[in-house]
């Protein structure tokens, strides 16, 4: 619970850390996509451990808050935020929630642009314009009244006559992309830092200590809703919007209302298509029911209304430049390339790396450094690249034949996977060596991953033979050893040198091979001699063995470096051979054991491998098939039912008195 609560705590920080560089500093390191996923995370963790939900965290407030280079102005009513849908099917629940909810399916909608600029609030008294304020925190905003009064679509004074006493209309503030992009040159010109996207264009003009700054960044408003008004009613969204246009407010043309889903659905189509071709951003769509009075019954959350909800457009596109592909090494050895890109922006952040999945990919999109590339940040998240705009290069970018980590030759395996197979390969040894002497492995005991940390450190360990040539001295001077333990590790070295070849197999980490398919290999073929020299047929033969393990046992076996690296252990002294080969050991060979109790000498999984060592086998169940059941203190039912079925019984000193017959220790 603890780990849980401090990854709220982080979640938190931050989501704060980015509301701070998004509304005050206008330099967002990540997208709304990203952002959006942070709060649906910690949504997520909030309902799950409510124990820990504050009431003031980021996903029960607005987003944002009020800067103190500005005077404060109090809301006359919150200026609240929406909540976000990312697809058709996540907008047609909420649809249907708010069917369901009045039991009407003839409800009306209203579909309007959801333009991405900055809100603001804006107050006016007998039909003036008083005070002009930023959304900040929802409750408090930012007094920019002289910045505001710079904007030519907002009327210093309302066209109508008798205006209200008071009215707060709501909307956005925006720059167009044309005048956008002017302003990014000028910036460029005088060598200061561009802004990232419209928005934070937007955000920055409007926040300026100079209004005719301001004024010279010409920012437009588009209003769609409001706070606070008296002595007048509207019953629906839509006349409100034509009212506000009366009063000398500039409206979107392109909003709609609908009478179902699927007339939404349509429009969310058209306008995502559209969405290049209007002068301004938009990043979405905002869905709101159309009748007021229903409005007012549905109410709100101190966060968002529940009477409307933003549908959000898949993430855009650019053109940009592939600078380099890089071939990475995976953990698994599985080499993946990726794109170094020029510089682009892309969904409010600049792009400069990309995903190209595997090198089947790059033939199909025919793709090479040099290339003029188009972009896009799939699910918002990722970037990738989706095609080639213009093609500068004669091919496509080929595999590496070599390891990029350790140089040796690379595998492809089936399908599209291209691997690095060395089991010293720099980039994989580490993880390689801590698999090496695991347990289940050669079962070096002591040998954990402090061990292995601090002997990489002091380079001490390049190849995996460097293990059997460790000395006292080499342990002595690692942290937290004394002379017993140092000696101990010693000797644990040593005894691993006579693991059987079934348990090597498996330390050797070979791609898609386990222990049970190790011991499989090891019984059929013996010897590690024999096993350099078996072909893929004869893999395939093995009736446990299908055609993806044959394949990588004999890519590996083939393989010069494996080759290498397996002879440099037989030189160590580490055994190349599975035991059960003689004759004595054949009387061994099918015999099925059960294991209950607890043994004094043996551990269950030592008293297994000498089982399996000797051409047996252990089960986890008593059966009429089974020959021996060998117990300990405490057995229990499986003593019970090897008396009923007759099975032979035999304890730790009957135990050890056959495996001297048949097996020396």
């Amino acid at each position: 619970m603890e780990n849980i609560q401090n990854l709220i705590k982080r979640l938190r920080k931050e989501l704060a850390r980015h509301n701070a560089l998004y509304y005050d500093k206008n330099e967002p390191e990540i997208s709304d996509g990203e952002y959006d996923a942070l709060v649906r995370e910690l949504e997520r963790l909030e309902q799950e451990y409510p124990l820990f939900a504050l009431s003031k965290s980021p996903t029960k407030k607005v987003s944002g808050y009020a800067s103190s280079s500005f005077k404060p102005i109090k809301h006359a009513v919150p200026m609240l935020s929406l909540d976000n849908t990312y697809s058709h099917a996540e907008a047609a629940s909420w649809y249907e929630r708010i069917v369901k909810k009045f039991n009407n399916s003839n409800l009306e909608f209203v579909i309007e642009p959801k333009v991405d600029g900055v809100s603001a609030s804006l107050t006016y008294l007998d039909g003036v314009l008083i005070v002009g304020a930023t959304r900040g925190d929802g409750e408090t905003g930012e007094d920019i009244t002289e910045n505001i009064k710079t904007i030519h679509d907002i009327p210093y004074k309302l066209k109508i006559e008798n205006p209200p006493s008071f009215f707060e209309f709501r909307g956005e503030v925006y720059i167009d992309k044309s005048d956008f992009k002017k302003l990014n040159e000028k910036i460029s010109y005088s060598d200061g830092q561009k802004f990232a996207n419209p928005r934070n264009a937007a955000s920055g003009s409007l926040r300026q200590k100079n209004p005719q700054i301001t004024a010279e960044r010409k920012l437009h408003f588009f209003v769609h809703s409001f706070g606070k008004i008296e002595e007048k009613y509207f019953k629906k969204q839509s006349e409100f919007l034509e009212y506000c246009q009366n009063c000398g407010f500039k409206l979107q043309s392109n909003f709609r209302i609908c009478n179902s889903f699927e007339e939404m659905s349509k429009f969310m189509d058209i306008m995502l298509e559209k969405r290049g071709l209007l002068n301004y951003e938009i990043d979405g769509l905002v869905i709101k029911i159309n009748s007021l009075k229903l409005q007012n019954e549905l109410g709100s959350t101190n966060k968002s209304p529940r009477w409307a909800v933003a549908f959000k457009f898949p993430s855009k596109q650019a053109t940009t430049k592939l600078i380099k592909i890089r071939s990475q090494l995976g953990r698994t050895g599985i080499i993946t390339p990726s794109a170094i890109l020029e510089s682009a922006p892309l969904s409010g952040v600049t792009i400069s790396h990309a995903t190209l999945h595997n090198f089947e990919e790059i033939e199909r999109l025919n793709v090479n450094e040099g290339d003029i590339v188009l972009i896009e940040r799939a699910g918002d998240v990722i970037p990738k690249i989706v095609k080639v705009v213009r093609k500068e290069s004669e091919s496509f970018f080929k595999p590496p034949k070599n390891c990029p980590s350790c140089g040796s030759e690379v595998v492809k395996e089936k399908e599209v996977a291209y691997r690095c197979i060395n089991p010293e390969c720099p980039a994989q040894f580490r993880r390689h060596l801590i698999h090496f002497v695991s347990r289940n492995a050669m079962d070096i005991d002591g040998f954990g991953e402090s061990v292995v940390d601090q002997l990489l450190e002091k380079k001490k360990l390049h190849k995996l033979s460097d293990i059997y040539h460790l000395s006292y001295d080499d342990f002595i001077k690692l942290e937290l050893f004394k002379a017993k333990k140092a000696n101990n590790l010693i000797k644990a070295i040593a005894e691993s040198k006579k693991r059987p070849l079934s348990k090597l197999i498996f330390a050797l980490g070979i791609r898609h091979i386990g222990e049970k398919v190790s011991e499989i290999v090891a019984k059929r073929f013996k010897t590690m001699e024999a096993l350099f020299d078996v072909s893929l047929e004869d893999f395939s033969k093995v009736s446990e063995i299908g055609e993806v393990l044959a394949l990588s046992l004999r890519e590996f076996f083939e393989n010069a470096t494996a080759r290498h690296v397996i002879e440099d252990l037989g030189l160590s002294g580490v055994n190349m051979t599975e035991p059960g080969t003689s004759k004595k050991v054949s009387q061994f060979e099918g015999r099925s054991f059960v294991l209950t109790g607890e043994l004094e000498k043996y551990s269950r999984e030592k008293a297994s491998e000498i089982i399996k060592s000797l051409g047996g086998k252990v089960t986890s169940s008593v059966s009429k098939k089974t020959d021996y059941v060998l117990t300990g203190e405490n057995a229990g039912s499986k003593l019970e039912k090897a008396k009923e079925l007759d099975i032979k019984i035999i304890d730790e000193a009957e135990f050890e008195k056959l495996i001297n017959i048949w097996y020396k220790i």
